[in-house]
């Protein structure tokens, strides 16, 4: 008999570790997607400051643009037909950006 309640005893223990454990499982999700949360902040915070950001940076692009042009006399009037095509072929980036701290 006495072995029958220790067994029931260290359930009745286990249940209540394993429930307490579950019910504080959303606190603790929390407290860490907060703590996320704070961290991406800290580090956008850091990424770009209009005043603080010195950037050097050239931008190489190649484009070949055609016009074409085409008047046609209408009625006694004069239509004009302009066609415009660009393709840009290739972009290059380069250089440095700083983020300095706030004074």
């Amino acid at each position: 008999m006495r072995k029958a309640q220790s067994v029931l005893e260290y359930a009745i223990v286990i249940f209540a570790i394993i429930a307490a454990l579950l019910a504080m499982q959303v606190y603790i999700r929390r407290g860490l997607q907060g703590r996320l949360r704070q961290g991406a902040d800290e580090l956008s915070a850091q990424h770009y400051e209009p005043k603080n950001t010195v950037s050097d940076i050239t931008i190489t692009q190649k484009s070949d643009i055609t016009t074409q042009t085409n008047t046609v006399e209408v009625d006694d009037r004069y239509k004009t037909t302009t066609t415009t095509d660009i393709n840009s072929q290739e972009e290059h980036r380069s250089g440095t950006e700083h983020i300095s701290p706030e004074e």
